[in-house]
């Protein structure tokens, strides 16, 4: 059976599907051997085809599953933990920002839920924590913008604009909530505007310093399962809080960015001039350091196409 024959049956097979299936049972299905279908499984999934990885908790991996139909259960998923989130929120009166504390009733509603009830997509094996910005919704802010980048850039796909088809899971590390997954960004509380952390009085920065760090090591034990590969990056008292979180936690998370990695010196025939602008490399080297060969190459592309320097 000639490479076309081969290709056109693995697809078929996995369009037919009615859930990820393990190699074994893709191979099965098939009726072919490892050796042919190899091959065609690593152009598939190399080009966004296909999904490769756990996607389904307790089962044989890699599993395999045709990507269009993986991003729409992510996708429901996604609209499914709005809606339940809006329910347990509940928030009746719409509190104004200068009243929405780290304490009040709608946050604690907010992480109980992210913590008892939400769970991640099940396709999104790599996880990135970002910190959070004065802008509403997160993914709209300048910092945001070059942090998305970085993760473009690596994978293919933008976390936010290309939610479903993007393998990386943002949660962010909001100032007057802890963690709040990309996906409920624009819901209450999550959507109410403010300063962060590092407009925080010192006083105020001490008490709510060991919350937030309590509450993000809470999410990354929760979730522990969940992810393969996880990292942050926060800034100064968010560093200071992913740190502390880290510990409390357990957990193997590097928090970028690190003042003494690497840099961008120029990109294309613009100079960075923003911190953010100028250490997104780091959280690219970071997630390509994750990916498979073929993805590491994707990656390495984009990165030239954009004519990146660093040092």
């Amino acid at each position: 059976m000639n490479r076309n024959e081969v290709r056109h049956r693995v697809i078929a097979t996995l369009l037919k599907a009615d859930g990820p299936l393990a190699r074994d049972e893709l191979l099965a299905l098939c009726e072919l051997p490892e050796s042919d279908v190899q091959p065609v499984l690593a152009e598939l999934v190399g080009s966004g085809q296909v999904v490769e990885g756990l996607l389904v908790p307790g089962r044989a991996a890699p599993q395999y599953r045709w990507a269009a139909r993986w991003a729409e259960r992510t996708r429901r998923e996604a609209a499914d933990s709005r809606k339940r989130l809006s329910w347990a929120v509940d928030p009746g009166e719409i509190l104004p920002e200068r009243k929405l504390e780290i304490d009040s009733p709608h946050v604690s509603a907010f992480h109980r839920y992210v913590i008892d009830e939400y769970s991640p997509p099940a396709d999104k094996r790599l996880l990135v924590i970002l910190q959070c910005s004065v802008r509403r919704p997160f993914s709209s802010s300048p910092s945001h913008a070059s942090m998305r980048r970085a993760i473009r850039v690596a994978t293919g796909a933008d976390p936010a604009r290309d939610f479903e088809a993007c393998d990386v899971h943002v949660v962010v590390l909001a100032s007057r909530i802890g963690p709040v997954p990309y996906e409920l960004e624009d819901v209450y509380p999550a959507n109410v505007g403010g300063g962060g952390v590092k407009h925080f009085r010192d006083e105020q920065y001490g008490r709510v310093r060991p919350i937030l760090a309590a509450r993000m090591a809470e999410y990354l034990t929760a979730r522990r399962g969940s992810y393969d590969h996880m990292a942050a990056f926060t800034d100064g008292r968010y560093g200071e809080v992913m740190r502390d979180a880290r510990r409390i936690a357990g957990a193997d998370l590097p928090v970028f960015p690190r003042r003494d990695g690497p840099a961008i010196v120029r990109m294309g025939r613009s100079k960075p001039r923003t911190y953010w602008q100028k250490y997104w490399i780091q959280l690219y080297l970071e997630i390509v350091r994750w990916l498979a060969r073929p993805g590491q190459a994707a990656a390495k592309r984009r990165l030239e196409e954009l004519d990146v320097v660093y040092r």
